[in-house]
């Protein structure tokens, strides 16, 4: 990463690429420090699409299911607390990154409005600007991705009361929230040009 003298944007590279390079998916960048919030329900193509923008530009990800791995946790037998300590831990390694300068996205669901605005909360205590990016995937097209991973398995599976628990709790990013609007049909390129650099 380098900066200019005075500038206030960073010229950053995907990993692997430089000034002078012309490979597929290499592109030089601006942008400044930022935390990107993805939301929507699961199978919306939240994770999808953090790892497209992790292989573009090489931010740095937190994925509360990291740590429910990490801690062992089966989502469907999860207590409040154990909730609370995977979201604690997610909550300490974004807060880290931040302050180091790096961009993050992060890949929690955020299903609440409370969440987001913990996380938020979180950017502007370390300085760091914070865009939501909503995952608006309809919903016949996750219960059809839902049950086609049901039989491929493409994907760690979603338990119906769990799915069904997430469609309960989801509360639609609201226009206060200046939320950035992605979905399947949307042109990447054109949108990261609009929403990333």
């Amino acid at each position: 990463m380098c900066q200019a003298r005075g500038a206030i944007r960073l010229t950053t590279f995907a990993p692997g690429c430089g000034p002078e390079s012309d490979l597929d998916g290499c592109s030089r960048v601006r942008y400044r420090e930022m935390l990107y919030i993805i939301t929507g329900l699961p199978y919306a193509g939240k994770t999808t699409l953090a790892h497209e923008l992790v292989r573009r530009f090489g931010f740095t990800t937190i994925s509360v299911d990291e740590f429910i791995d990490q801690g062992g946790y089966v989502v469907e037998r999860m207590t409040q607390a154990d909730w609370d300590r995977a979201y604690t831990q997610a909550f300490r390694g974004l807060r880290n990154y931040l302050l180091r300068g790096k961009t993050v996205l992060f890949d929690g669901g955020s299903l609440k409005r409370s969440e987001r605005d913990t996380l938020k909360r979180i950017a502007e205590e370390t300085g760091t600007p914070a865009k939501l990016i909503y995952i608006n995937t309809p919903r016949n097209v996750i219960k059809r991705r839902w049950l086609e991973n049901r039989t491929s398995k493409v994907r760690d599976h979603v338990k119906e009361t769990t799915m069904d628990k997430a469609l309960d709790m989801f509360e639609e990013p609201q226009r206060e929230e200046n939320p950035i609007l992605y979905n399947q049909d949307t042109d990447l390129g054109s949108w990261i040009k609009r929403n990333v650099i």
